[in-house]
């Protein structure tokens, strides 16, 4: 009887394996479990195919294990340890969704090629963090469960108990489980071209849709589950390539707007511009808009992680008081957002200097040497126009593998990092003195934001001298999530009123407001308020990203409760302006400010490749029939902005997610089909183009082929 009672317990501890840890799975697929992430719609036959194709899996392992271990109590051992290895893998999945918003594929393992020494303390702080304020440690039950029945259990008599079952039962189970699971994955293609077969989502829809388990281990044994893009479009001649971008194309003497049916051109008139713009008479060229800032020089401040709610809050907008002066002499874009994807940052830089979308799944710095593109990008433009280009970074020269792809890819003539920083003398040990006079030093594992600005002004002022016009592409390194390194210090003072009220993560980005004006302004103005503007030069800033804050602060920083879509727009918009300075001189207090030569406000949506059509118009730069997409920052064109991680898109009327067009912001607003699949095809064109080092010039060619 005693033996017949640890075969029942036995048999209920290998049934609730299969039980707790397929619902397990839904810890991530889930948003009610897991705020994170960003589904599909779920549906029935997902639902069911999920079921299945995690359960087959187990099925085939547990077989295997079975296989060789035949006494019970050697059998609870190995699935008490699967499970504990099962939960600790989907509780990391979870933590990625912390920071990326999208599910884990075997592709994103390209973001540890990057050095993270200098973010490691922080970011595991947080991942504890998880564990208990999130409640993430309930991803661990069914370990917690297993373990409490496998000690509860007699073992004595567990490892007595033994099976002595045929193999060629365990044979014909695991085939059929492998047969059942073709299945499956078949299912899961079928579903997942009939949603949307776009690189960047495949591994969230995979895992709702063909299961937790069998995707990540198919992904171990080699299979990508994707598609061929080329083949899904119908493009099978050269004519097909060439109508199918021509649609997009903006670089055209005419065309007409998808979305307001209009007509415009590559040639930006006033007539179509902001109503609001200001062009001083000294740059004017009557009612034409292109070139008015040919042979001027260039600078593109890549600025890291800034969101444009700090300018929305009135306790942080106080703090810009900078920002806020000179956006007075610029042009500023007011509804900008990111088109970034896995490679964030750099994903950021290929939509700015290369007018193109990422992929969404994995990391284009990072596969260049292995596929040698060959891209267009403003810095080879500026190169033809005897411009000497140079990006200026206080990072390692490896991260993001920016030694191969800035002088190969991107085509800059130089690139001065962390290592030429210390080569000349910058002390990573001693920081640097930002404020002599009070003696205040910034520490942080890179070049301080304050040096950066200053190296710009010093090297611009060096070229100017020579009378050789430049480009510059200066990247800051701070604030980076989690936010460690300001150096003002962790203050609780400033925001009060927020104590307690949010997490430390969101407070400390709060802070970092301050360090935002003062290292935007000493780009114009030193430490004794003296100006350190270049030039002849113009001065474009954007932010790559969002701050990644995703903890529900954003309601009581708004003062509302904010939905998550809502959240997601709020996150994804950031901070964008246009300065060009002219002579003369507009007091702000104790500084003052060029007053600028080119004025006004965007409010209708832009994003990051439309900063690339802008510089190409404006400085004129000889793209010849080269396609490129997106509109003129300055036009009134209507367009969109696509996020490239989580597949959200935002137009002037709505904000919606292509993973479900069911969920917008607001509400109340619907997505027509014929809008949604207009999107959904650039996207897979868009992804085609980076799909081979070749595509991009190849479609140049069958563009000036068939159109020039």
């Amino acid at each position: 009887m005693k033996k017949k009672n640890q075969s029942l317990i036995y048999f209920f501890y290998v049934i609730a394996f299969f039980i707790l840890n397929i619902l397990n799975t839904y810890m991530l697929t889930i948003q009610g479990f897991n705020r994170y992430i960003a589904p599909f719609k779920h549906t029935f036959l997902g639902e069911i195919n999920a079921i299945i194709g995690n359960f087959v899996v187990l099925f085939a392992i547990v077989l295997i294990a079975f296989l060789i271990i035949r006494r019970a109590k050697g059998r609870m051992l190995f699935l008490l340890l699967l499970t504990v290895f099962l939960n600790g893998w989907i509780f990391l999945m979870s933590i990625f969704n912390l920071y990326f918003g999208t599910a884990f594929s075997i592709s994103s393992l390209q973001l540890l090629r990057n050095p993270s020494d200098a973010l490691a303390h922080g970011t595991y702080q947080q991942v504890f963090l998880e564990l208990f304020t999130y409640w993430r440690i309930v991803i661990f039950l069914p370990t917690f469960t297993l373990l409490t029945i496998y000690l509860l259990s007699n073992l004595k008599e567990m490892k007595i108990i033994y099976f002595n079952v045929p193999i060629k039962h365990y044979l014909s189970g695991f085939l059929s489980a492998v047969l059942i699971l073709f299945v499956a994955v078949f299912s899961y293609y079928e579903q997942f071209k009939a949603t949307l077969p776009i690189y960047a989502v495949r591994s969230t829809f995979a895992i709702q849709n063909l299961g937790v388990y069998p995707f990540y281990f198919g992904e171990i044994f080699g299979n990508s589950f994707s598609i061929n893009l080329q083949s899904f479009l119908d493009i099978e001649e050269d004519e097909d390539l060439a109508q199918a971008y021509q649609e997009y194309n903006k670089n055209q003497a005419t065309y007409v707007n998808y979305f307001d049916g209009n007509t415009y051109s590559n040639q930006l008139t006033t007539d179509q511009a902001v109503d609001n713009l200001y062009v001083d008479d000294s740059i004017a060229q009557g009612n034409n808009l292109n070139g008015i800032l040919e042979d001027k020089n260039l600078v593109i401040i890549h600025v890291e992680s800034m969101n444009h709610f700090l300018l929305e809050n009135p306790y942080t907008n106080e703090r810009l008081t900078f920002l806020n002066n000179i956006f007075e002499q610029s042009f500023v874009f007011n509804n900008m957002y990111n088109n970034v994807g896995m490679g964030v940052s750099s994903d950021a830089e290929l939509a700015v200097l290369g007018g193109l979308y990422p992929v969404g799944d994995r990391i284009l710095y990072w596969e260049d040497e292995n596929i040698n593109y060959d891209l267009n990008t403003l810095v080879k433009y500026f190169n033809t126009e005897n411009y000497y280009t140079e990006a200026i970074h206080g990072d390692v020269k490896t991260f993001y593998n920016r030694e191969y792809v800035y002088p190969n890819t991107i085509g800059f003539d130089e690139f001065y990092a962390l290592e030429d920083f210390i080569d000349d003398g910058y002390s990573i040990d001693d920081g640097f003195v930002y404020d002599t006079g009070n003696n205040l030093v910034h520490h942080s594992p890179w070049v301080s934001d304050y040096f950066l600005a200053d190296t710009v002004s010093l090297k611009g002022n060096t070229f100017l001298a020579m009378n050789q016009s430049f480009m510059f592409f200066p990247v800051t390194m701070m604030p980076h999530t989690p936010f460690d390194f300001d150096p003002n210090g962790e203050r609780t003072d400033i925001y009060s009123q927020y104590v307690n009220k949010i997490q430390n993560l969101t407070l400390r980005y709060l802070n970092f407001a301050d360090y935002y004006d003062d290292s935007i302004k000493r780009f114009f103005i030193d430490e004794q308020n003296q100006d350190q503007t270049l030039d002849n030069t113009v001065y474009l800033f954007y932010s790559d990203h969002g701050s990644g804050l995703k903890n529900g602060d954003l309601s009581t920083l708004y003062g509302r409760d904010i939905s998550i879509m809502e959240s997601r727009k709020i996150l994804q918009q950031i901070v964008s302006f246009l300065y060009v300075p002219g002579d003369n001189y507009i007091h702000y207090g104790d500084y003052q400010i060029r007053e600028g030569l080119l004025t006004g406000e965007q409010n209708l949506v832009r994003s990051e490749v439309d900063l690339y059509r802008t510089i190409i118009e404006l400085f004129n730069l000889p793209v010849g029939t080269n396609p490129y997409f997106g509109v003129n920052g300055l036009s009134i064109e209507p367009t969109f902005a696509m996020d490239n991680r989580l597949m959200d898109v935002v137009t002037d009327d709505v904000f919606y997610s292509m993973r479900n067009k069911e969920k917008t912001f607001p509400e109340n607003m619907t997505v027509s089909k014929a809008l949604y699949d207009y999107i959904v095809r650039f996207k897979m064109l868009s992804d085609l183009i980076v799909s081979s080092g070749t595509m991009q010039s190849q479609i140049d060619e069958v563009i000036n082929r068939f159109y020039g």
